[in-house]
């Protein structure tokens, strides 16, 4: 749809020529209180609040009754409250370093995934998941991911390689003088070395990777950056490097840029999957293959044929690797553990892999050769991202490793739980039933069995009280009589010690011979009857 024709086209007086033409500059600069504290804080409130949008939205919001004064309405709406919270206000000084004309904090709901278990060359054992996002779905989507691997005994993963880059760029009157520089420039690592390293304490120069454009020159210059996720680090680091050249080399460049575009910083490329930028983990797990049936309601084979389908999507698409979601957790984890979120743009660049072994089980492996992480400084210093980093045990030095490998298992989680999904159907169910606005009552007089059914499902995962043993293998037994019909698995043995199991298989068997409307009816019946005793 064109949506610019659509739009002006439906104007019969021409409106949108004089909204769209270029305005009278202001004649003063409008400025923004600069500094911190609580009286900085409060002015530049004044003036967020006496903006001419924002007036004009409450007066919108309140019909633009008369009788009602700007501050009444203000006060019915408070976004100052919300966002200036009186515990934000009296610790305002511990975001100075991570934020400029600070005004108050947003509240983005926080879930936990896992524990994952974790065999990693860094990261061993369980480790929960913190997940902060508005995406319905997505934490039980990882959960699910995460059981699967747990029943597989675990996540294998390692830190490959490591390295972050920038990427400053000379430009010379010609080739010439581009190979004298070069000549001169080979010979000045150490140097380099020296300057760069006299910024920080955790970044150490190692590498520079020369490119030559016509007469620009390109130097990469690679660092380590120990815990922290480097890319401030070697900023700095650098723009040392920069001086030092600029004073030191026999042939002047004409012109000189900090950043020339090659080191990838937030935005996705190709040439990292060759090599690394911040962290390069791999990892991996084997799915065995009554995992892949009873946890992902699929077949191996379903799974290695759906896997086909997307890659060749993703090649005629033109995308760079192959994944279903990468960004999708790797946001998430980010905004939850004072990452920078900003590099999803480039980190979820990586590739997932999924293939049948020989014992028809299900291998998969993500490599990732693009994770930018850290466990000091930046935002893992302030109170919620920090909290989260310690519920993982990995908050503070040594632990930035093991916070990568960790992260490569969420993102296998992610491909395994969303990946068969889309096959087995529950992809736009779990949205559906999770994402559904539960204010919507479940009514039999207007709604379809279908629907109620849906909403049912939906009221009962946001219960705020969680119904007895005995009613949840009761609604899994008509979830199942719903969704399938008869009973179709044999009960686990006599001797199985699994007793879930074998509850879950009496729960379905015990509604035998119900019509699957029928089932449905009893179902959307059974929690109508829990939301009342609720």
């Amino acid at each position: 749809m064109n949506t610019f024709v659509e739009k002006i086209s439906k104007d019969t007086q021409n409106k949108w020529v004089k909204d769209m033409a270029t305005k009278k500059a202001p004649s003063q600069k409008i400025d923004i209180p600069r500094g911190y504290g609580k009286e900085v804080i409060e002015e530049r409130w004044k003036l967020v609040l006496n903006n001419e949008q924002y007036k004009n939205y409450i007066k919108e919001k309140n019909g633009n009754d008369s009788s009602l004064s700007l501050s009444d309405v203000q006060s019915a709406m408070d976004p100052k409250a919300i966002l200036l919270d009186q515990e934000t206000l009296d610790n305002n000084e511990i975001f100075k370093d991570n934020i400029e004309n600070f005004v108050g904090t947003v509240k983005v709901p926080l879930g936990i995934a896992g524990p994952v278990r974790m065999n990693g060359l860094h990261a061993n054992g369980d480790y929960y998941i913190p997940l902060a996002t508005t995406e319905a779905a997505l934490v039980a989507s990882i959960s699910r991911g995460i059981s699967a691997i747990n029943q597989s005994g675990g996540c294998t993963a390692a830190v490959i390689l490591e390295g972050v880059n920038r990427d400053p760029t000379f430009q010379f009157r010609n080739l010439i003088e581009v190979g004298q520089f070069l000549a001169w420039s080979a010979g000045q690592f150490a140097n380099y070395k020296v300057a760069a390293e006299k910024t920080t304490r955790h970044g150490k120069l190692y590498d520079i990777k020369y490119t030559v454009e016509g007469r620009d020159v390109h130097l990469k210059c690679v660092y380590t950056s120990g815990d922290a996720s480097g890319q401030n680090i070697v900023t700095i680091a650098t723009e040392n490097i920069v001086e030092y050249i600029l004073e030191h080399s026999p042939v002047k460049p004409m012109a000189h840029y900090l950043e020339g575009g090659m080191s990838g910083d937030k935005k996705g490329n190709h040439s990292v999957m060759t090599h690394v930028r911040g962290k390069k983990v791999v990892a991996e797990v084997i799915l065995p293959a009554h995992v892949v049936q009873t946890t992902l309601h699929v077949t191996p084979d379903q799974m290695i044929q759906a896997t086909g389908v997307a890659q060749r999507g993703l090649m005629m698409s033109g995308a760079i690797g192959a994944s279903c979601h990468f960004s999708n957790a790797i946001t998430a984890m980010a905004i939850a553990l004072g990452q920078d979120p900003a590099c999803a743009a480039e980190m979820h660049v990586g590739l997932a892999r999924c293939e049948l072994t020989p014992e028809g089980d299900v291998y998969l492996s993500v490599t990732l050769p693009n994770i930018l992480v850290g466990t000091v400084g930046g935002g893992t210093k302030l109170p919620s991202q920090k909290a989260c980093l310690e519920l993982m045990g990995l908050a503070g030095a040594d632990k930035a490793n093991a916070l990568a490998e960790v992260f490569g298992a969420v993102l296998i989680a992610g491909e395994i739980s969303l990946g068969s999904a889309v096959v087995s159907g529950d992809f736009a169910k779990a949205h559906k039933i999770l994402a559904r606005d539960t204010s919507d009552p479940i009514d039999l007089s207007v709604d379809s069995i279908g629907e109620a059914f849906q909403k049912a499902q939906s009221h009962l995962v946001k219960m705020s009280t969680l119904p007895s043993k005995d009613d949840i293998m009761k609604i899994y037994g008509l979830y199942k009589q719903s969704t399938v019909g008869d009973i179709n698995v044999d009960r686990p043995s006599l001797f199985s010690f699994d007793l879930k199991a074998k509850a879950k298989y009496d729960a379905w068997a015990v509604q035998k011979g119900k019509t699957k409307e029928q089932a449905m009816r009893d179902y959307v019946q059974v929690v109508l009857d829990l939301l009342v005793t609720k």
